[in-house]
């Protein structure tokens, strides 16, 4: 009679295979999370403190809401011109984006933005098509142009920045 082992078959590990932690994910979210708040309702929130807190009678509390100027505004204006279609344009001031893609040339984007620290990055990139048309982009501030330029070749690659 012969003897057989117990068990058949591939042999169970040893130990259980290593997991990643989650606690980096959560930190990670809850990261992205406060900045988006504090992006999106920080100039607000500022704004409520200050009104809060501020005061003519010098207690350091105040009732009444304090008035404050509405904020200027300026007028971006992103055009870009050539022949047949651009691949992709993007537009960008601050946290506004725009991003059109397949897009029929001429084309004009007018972004009206708060004239504040945030809001003065602008930016214009421009793919060209497969056809390798020539594209030229431009953008103006409150009616001045303040950046212009050209690209061509198939998906040639037009940026504009304010840096």
């Amino acid at each position: 009679m012969s003897h057989q082992p117990p068990e058949y078959g591939i042999a169970p590990p040893l130990h259980e295979p290593p997991r990643s932690p989650k606690w980096p994910w959560v930190l990670l979210l809850i990261t992205v999370l406060v900045v988006a708040g504090t992006l999106a309702f920080g100039s607000h929130v500022t704004t409520m403190l200050e009104r809060t807190f501020s005061s003519s009678t010098g207690t350091g509390v105040s009732l009444e809401p304090v008035e404050s100027p509405a904020p200027a505004k300026r007028t971006v204006v992103f055009e870009v011109t050539g022949t047949g279609k651009a691949f992709n344009v993007t537009a960008t001031v601050g946290a506004t984006i725009h991003n059109e893609a397949s897009v029929t040339l001429p084309w004009t984007r007018t972004v009206e933005v708060p004239a504040d620290p945030a809001s003065e990055s602008v930016m214009l990139v421009v793919v060209a098509g497969p056809d390798g048309a020539e594209v030229h982009g431009k953008y103006t501030i409150d009616g001045a142009t303040v950046r212009e330029g050209k690209a061509s070749g198939p998906y040639g690659v037009l940026t504009i920045t304010d840096s």
